[in-house]
């Protein structure tokens, strides 16, 4: 998280790891964002997802990627024709064109089967963008367009900001400059909540620090919390720890500590007993408890209120906004902030204006489902957003302060706001929680080998969405020797249901 509410150092910038002594190396990959849309009932089987996959990967390929990791139930094809799809619900959308049933497949924005004599790709290429979309009878004629990407407009009784093509490529550009150049909890998070994917040997290094780190700081061990959740997996069984149980009885947490803690707690709906030292109520009477009379948050409370701390606290409030006590308690600190704005829409940090303050507070309102459009937050035609473009250096990352060099902590809170700007929520909250009781070790140093994983390490009732990590497999003669790469890969597989 943000050195500004950790009070730690500034995270370091760690090149990718060699290759292990005799490790093979990896097949190299292209990048795809992949969809499924299905237009009976107007909805996602898969939304807009980027996955890294080896180079020469096809549709046959990518379909077989997807069922093997339980983004699909079942996939049937006749050569390179659709049969059926059936989702993770297990509904099924069988091809039958005599009563109008198709699959159709959108590469770049052209339809296949399209025209006479054009042919779908054999292989993918790097930076494709592939849509595969199911129309029954009547929708024939719809527009295809009209489903290229999810509904980004925010859903306000007071208005919204309609989503833009630079911030969608701020977006994609920033991710990939810090999973290149940042390896460690806070990026492993800002990566997975954004969706992005990462090589097993990055997550592999972040993770055995992790594991290896048995005695983390407060602020630390929230973050591992959150960084292992974001990669799929349940920080309650974790290379033979429970970082869950590690936090309840954690002593003299503060209100940073509090803040992070709570929002860990929350990122998978963790269950927290109500009477540990550390439960969910006594961290919002820590949180609580730093507000200054004028609304602001503070480390200790009298002193000048923060406008990143008091962002972060709302963050970790919004879940609880019903409260008859923390609903008051929110809407005092939105007062505070909203007077804290700049004429230019810029939040300011150390008084200067602050990539990471101005992101914190986008990512605040989107958690308590405030529009950017509220007036409290906008200034003439200007608005946060316009105003976080400002530290945007363009191709890579943000920096804190504009026309610096990018940097990992102000990348991370833009990509955040970003992200909860595009879906409309909160990023640091799964969608969908992860369950199950087994253990993944990442505490040893070799790769997991398609010998050793025969036998699941996770129950087979979880079904998660993974959003990080996914090195997929090819079809043919390469589909033995590459469907094992590395340890996220065997437990991915695991988690599909056996068939």
């Amino acid at each position: 998280m943000p050195s500004s509410v950790l009070a730690a150092a500034d995270s370091d910038v760690v090149s990718e790891s060699a290759p292990e002594s005799g490790e093979e190396s990896l097949p190299s990959s292209i990048s795809l964002t992949v969809s499924i849309f299905e237009n009976v009932g107007r909805r996602w089987l898969l939304s807009p997802t980027q996955l890294s996959v080896p180079d020469g990967t096809g549709l046959g390929s990518l379909l077989s990627v997807l069922n093997q990791y339980a983004f699909l139930e079942d996939v049937r094809m006749d050569g390179s024709e659709i049969l059926s799809i059936t989702d993770e619900d297990g509904d099924v959308f069988p091809a039958n064109p005599s009563v109008g049933n198709n699959w159709i497949m959108v590469v770049n924005g052209i339809e296949y089967p399209g025209e006479e004599g054009l042919t779908p790709p054999a292989a993918f290429s790097d930076g494709d963008t592939v849509q595969l979309v199911y129309e029954s009878g009547g929708t024939a004629e719809t527009d295809l367009s009209a489903v290229s990407t999810p509904d980004r407009t925010l859903s306000s009784a007071t208005g919204s900001l309609p989503w833009e093509d630079s911030y969608e490529y701020a977006l994609t550009t920033g991710s990939s400059w810090l999973r290149a150049n940042v390896q460690t909890p806070f990026a492993l998070t800002v990566l997975g909540a954004c969706g992005v994917t990462v090589d097993h040997r990055y997550l592999t290094q972040v993770l055995r620090e992790i594991s290896e780190d048995t005695s983390p700081s407060g602020t630390q061990l929230a973050q591992d919390i959150l960084a292992v959740t974001f990669s799929g997996i349940s920080a309650e069984n974790f290379s033979g720890r429970d970082l869950i149980a590690e936090m309840l009885p954690y002593p003299d947490l503060g209100r940073i500590e509090s803040i992070l803690g709570l929002i860990a707690y929350d990122s998978n709906q963790y269950e927290i007993p109500t009477d540990a030292l550390n439960s969910r109520s006594a961290m919002l009477n820590v949180i609580m408890a730093g507000q200054n009379e004028d609304g602001g948050i503070a480390q200790v409370q009298g002193e000048e209120s923060s406008v990143i701390l008091t962002a972060f606290a709302l963050i970790s409030l919004a879940p609880y906004r019903d409260d008859a006590t923390v609903g008051p308690c929110i809407e005092k600190a939105l007062g505070w902030l909203a007077g804290e704005m700049g004429e230019d829409c810029l939040f300011s940090d150390q008084q200067l204006p602050s990539c990471t303050a101005t992101g914190a507070v986008i990512l605040a309102l989107s958690s308590l489902s405030v529009p950017l459009t509220d007036e409290r937050f906008t200034v003439g035609d200007q608005n946060l957003l316009t105003a976080l473009m400002q530290f945007y250096n363009e191709g890579t990352g943000f920096s804190e302060r504009t026309g610096r060099d990018p940097d990992a902590e102000a990348t991370g809170m833009a990509l955040l706001a970003l992200e909860s700007q595009r879906t409309g929520r909160n990023p640091l909250v799964l969608s969908s929680p992860i369950t199950g009781s087994g253990t993944i070790d990442f505490s040893v140093s070799e790769t997991v080998s398609e010998e050793s994983s025969s036998e699941p390490l996770l129950d087979q009732e979880t079904r998660m969405k993974v959003r990080v990590g996914l090195v997929a497999a090819v079809g043919g003669a390469a589909v033995a020797a590459l469907a094992m790469l590395g340890v996220l890969l065997h437990w991915r597989n695991k988690y599909k249901k056996k068939k």
